[in-house]
């Protein structure tokens, strides 16, 4: 009985720690099991005014993360053969959350004469966050029609290290392609 605790528990804290909100639309009149080879749709670098997006490593880690969870799935990166295009795009909005108010409660005691006291204290609150969010676009090579859009958003921090850049973009690119090709 303690194993089968001890696993829930396990499995709970797991499925807490996937923060990636994804959602998808797709063609529902295309047949995704004809896509075999797929290639790039623009290989230009992607530019932006802000400089957290316009970071050549970052957009190397995407194109890696998006090429390694297609050949997973079976697909293979082939220029001449494609059957679709890839496209990405990411950007990171600053979001802004409020909650009416907030509670706190706190008690002491003194050192003079054991004087004491106890407070509580009702205040609103307001925190300030940046969410990722990463669109990845499947196009049809014979039409150059989007026939499948994933999306996902995570927040983000500002100050992370190259390994948890990684972890943030392979997670995400992951979660998104878990719905390509669509059921």
């Amino acid at each position: 009985m303690k194993r089968i605790v001890f696993l829930l528990l396990v499995y709970a804290a797991a499925a807490g720690c996937s923060r990636v909100q994804v959602s998808q639309d797709y063609d529902t009149g295309m047949n995704f099991s004809e896509l075999h080879y797929f290639s790039w749709k623009s290989t230009e670098e992607k530019s932006s005014a802000d400089i957290r997006i316009s970071n050549p490593l970052l957009q190397k880690r995407i194109i890696k993360a998006i090429e390694q969870s297609l050949s997973e799935r079976g697909y293979i990166a082939n220029d001449l053969q494609a059957d679709f295009l890839v496209d990405y795009d990411f950007s990171i909005s600053t979001r802004i959350e409020s909650s009416p108010f907030t509670t706190g409660f706190g008690y002491g005691f003194g050192a003079y004469r054991n004087y004491g006291g106890v407070s509580i204290v009702t205040s609103p609150e307001i925190n300030q966050y940046d969410v990722g969010m990463l669109v990845i676009d499947i196009y049809y090579k014979a039409t150059n029609e989007l026939v499948w859009r994933g999306t996902g958003s995570e927040i983000v921090t500002t100050h992370s290290t190259p390994d948890q850049t990684t972890n943030t973009v392979q997670r995400m690119v992951q979660a998104i392609l878990g719905q390509f090709p669509p059921k």
